[in-house]
């Protein structure tokens, strides 16, 4: 609240006595958040044999209009100290591949969601002499497959094999015009997600996806008065189309089925198979990081999990964060805030 305070509002206005801000903030689902995220910790921690060192964060948002409705950036969720939903920049892993396949998706007339691409060894050579030779987290290649089915599936190889074809530039624009504000690196491994974000930042990219391709700034101010009902003349927030609508939607299409059939599916063990979730897991190397990000409705979460000192922690994004999420969803559903079923496009490969 305080940060984008200073973004939006001039200082000297900040300063006057008995101003009424109002938030964003949901107090239901922050401390359903909280709970959620501690007790999905402790009890990960104990099993992986971690002795406290194993942390989390959690954002979740309204992806209609960039509210934020609740915030977790520590196991311990009254600790006034670093706050990982905001500075924790950690790599990202596959939570990058949808801007990847959103970028083939914006060119119809050479690829669609039918779109055969390789899925095959391929070593690289860098400016150093040092090769890269990507696999995929199963050490299995799948020689050709269908787009759609390397995004759900979340094959390496393929990824790899597309964004060497679309260029780098290519898919950082996709990536900058999403909501990511900082410099992609031109490497192969960004590819993969070797950048670092902020749960934060993971969260202005997906919230352009889950909105249906409208850059929305996230906020967690919705108004502030002065002490005699006034509000106060802020800076303009500019919302704009990042993305077409159609290719924003066959991409979706695709993340249902990530969860339908793909990397996710533990979702519908847990939650009502009524109901339509989109969303990707995002697993690091060595099993550094845990990630996954998925909305459905109005409703967008993001959660990560990972040690501050950057050891692994053997999760994978569906092993770790993915259960965060699912539980907060759980709670969602119980309580009537997720949609009605949404229709979908079912792929058969």
């Amino acid at each position: 609240v305080k940060r984008q305070l200073r973004k939006e509002y001039k200082q000297e206005d900040l300063t006057s006595e008995g101003l009424q801000i109002f938030t964003t903030f949901d107090p239901h689902i922050q401390k359903q958040a909280e709970q959620t995220l501690a007790k999905r910790v402790k009890q990960l921690d104990n099993a992986r044999g971690l002795k406290g060192k194993l942390q989390g964060a959690v954002i979740i948002t309204n992806s209609v209009n960039g509210e934020i409705v609740a915030m977790v950036g520590d196991r311990n969720p009254r600790y006034a100290g670093f706050n990982r939903a905001l500075d924790a920049s950690r790599q990202v892993g596959s939570l990058i591949k949808p801007a990847v396949y959103l970028t083939a998706l914006q060119q119809p007339a050479k690829y669609n969601l039918s779109s055969m691409i390789e899925d095959k060894p391929i070593t690289l050579k860098g400016p150093d002499g040092n090769t890269w030779s990507p696999r995929n987290y199963d050490g299995v290649s799948h020689n050709e497959v269908p787009l759609v089915q390397a995004l759900v599936h979340s094959y390496n190889q393929a990824t790899v094999r597309l964004g060497l074809d679309l260029g780098f530039e290519t898919i950082a624009d996709t990536l900058h015009r999403l909501g990511i504000e900082k410099n992609i690196p031109p490497y192969p491994s960004m590819l993969l997600g070797s950048i670092g974000l902020t749960p934060f930042e993971v969260t202005q990219m997906y919230q352009s996806l889950a909105s249906g391709g409208f850059y929305t700034p996230l906020k967690a101010v919705r108004e502030v008065l002065t002490v005699e009902g006034k509000p106060l003349q802020r800076f303009p927030v500019n919302v704009k189309q990042a993305v077409k609508p159609e290719h924003i939607q066959i991409l979706n299409s695709a993340l249902l089925q990530v969860i339908k059939s793909g990397t996710a599916k533990s979702v519908y063990s847990q939650l009502p198979e009524n109901i339509s979730f989109a969303g990707k897991t995002g697993t690091t190397n060595n099993l550094k990081d845990s990630w996954f990000a998925g909305y459905s409705g109005d409703f967008l979460t993001v959660a990560w999990m990972g040690a501050d000192d950057n050891s692994t922690i053997k999760l994978s994004g569906s092993s770790g964060a993915l259960r965060v999420w699912t539980d907060i969803m759980k709670s969602a559903a119980q309580r009537s805030i997720l949609p009605e079923p949404t229709e979908e496009i079912e792929f058969v490969w």
